[in-house]
C-alpha cells in the first residue's frame, strides 16, 4: 500500500489516526508521514501496529487503543499527546462493519450495541478527550469517516450504515461546538474502497458502484488521504462542519 506524494505539506503537525494499522488508516497513516507530519497509530491490532511503527521510524508511534471501552480510549489519546507534547489533528477512522449481508431483522441487538459503540460512542469519546491538546495547539482538526453508504441507504447493512449516519451528524454539532476553540471538524464519506475490510463484500455490490461512479474505475485507498490531509492541514482553517463524499461520483451532492 503506497502514499502518492502529496501536494499538502503537514511539516511536524502532530495526529492521532484511530485504526491506523490497516486499510484506509495504514493509507493515512503512511501519506502523513509522506507529508511531514509525526503520526500516532492506534489500534487493537498490536503487531501490525507496532510494524508499522518501526517500518516508517521516527515520525511514527504506536499506542494501543480499543475503541469499544471508554477508559482506553481517553487514556490513548492522552498518551498520544504525551508522546509528542501535543496534538494538532485526530482521524476518528476505526470502525467496525459487523452488520454486512445481513437484513435488519437479522440483527442482534449485541451487533447493533457493539457497532454503536465503536463507530459512534468511540468518536465522540476520542473527540472529547482530545479537544483539549487540541484546542491547545491553536489550529486543531477533527476528521471522522463516515461513508456514503449513509448517504445512499445501502440495504442489508443496517447497524453500519445508520453509526455512519450518526458519525456525519455528529460532525456537524462537533464543529458548531468546537468552533470557538479554533477547532474545524469536518467528515469525509468514502464509497466502495479496495481494502482489507471490504474483502467480504459481495460481487454484486462492487458491480452496483462501478456502474453507478461517474469515474468507472474502482476506488482504492490513494483516492481518499487527499482529502484526508487537506483537512488536517493548516490551509482548511475556514472548513467545518462539512461531509465530503469520496466515492466517483457515485453519491453527488
Amino acid at each position: 500500500m503506497s502514499a502518492q506524494t502529496p501536494d499538502i505539506v503537514l511539516n511536524a503537525r502532530r495526529v492521532l489516526v484511530t485504526g491506523g494499522a490497516r486499510g484506509l488508516g495504514e493509507a493515512f497513516v503512511r501519506a502523513l508521514v509522506h507529508a511531514g507530519a509525526r503520526v500516532i497509530i492506534s489500534d487493537v491490532l498490536h503487531e501490525r501496529g507496532l510494524a508499522l511503527a518501526a517500518e516508517l521510524g521516527q515520525s511514527c508511534h504506536y499506542v494501543p487503543m480499543d475503541m469499544s471501552d471508554p477508559g482506553a480510549v481517553s487514556a490513548g489519546v492522552h498518551a498520544a499527546a504525551a508522546h509528542w507534547g501535543g496534538l494538532e489533528g485526530l482521524v476518528n477512522n476505526a470502525a467496525i462493519t459487523n452488520s454486512g449481508g445481513k437484513n435488519m431483522d437479522e440483527l442482534t441487538i449485541e451487533t447493533w450495541d457493539q457497532v454503536m459503540a465503536v463507530n459512534v460512542r468511540g468518536p465522540w469519546l476520542a473527540t472529547v478527550a482530545a479537544t483539549p491538546h487540541l484546542a491547545a495547539s491553536g489550529s486543531g482538526r477533527v476528521v471522522n469517516l463516515a461513508s456514503d453508504t449513509a448517504l445512499w441507504g445501502a440495504p442489508r447493512l443496517m447497524a453500519y450504515v445508520s453509526s455512519k449516519g450518526a458519525v456525519m451528524a455528529m460532525t456537524r454539532s462537533m464543529a458548531r461546538e468546537l468552533g470557538a476553540q479554533g477547532i474545524t471538524v469536518n467528515a469525509v464519506a468514502p464509497g466502495l474502497t479496495l481494502v482489507e475490510a471490504t474483502e467480504y463484500v459481495p460481487k454484486a455490490r462492487h458491480d452496483y458502484y462501478a456502474q453507478g461512479r461517474a469515474i468507472t474505475r474502482a476506488q482504492v485507498p490513494d483516492d481518499v488521504t487527499a482529502s484526508v490531509l487537506f483537512l488536517l492541514s493548516v490551509s482548511s482553517g475556514y472548513v467545518t462542519g462539512q461531509v465530503l463524499p469520496v466515492n466517483g461520483g457515485f453519491v453527488m451532492n
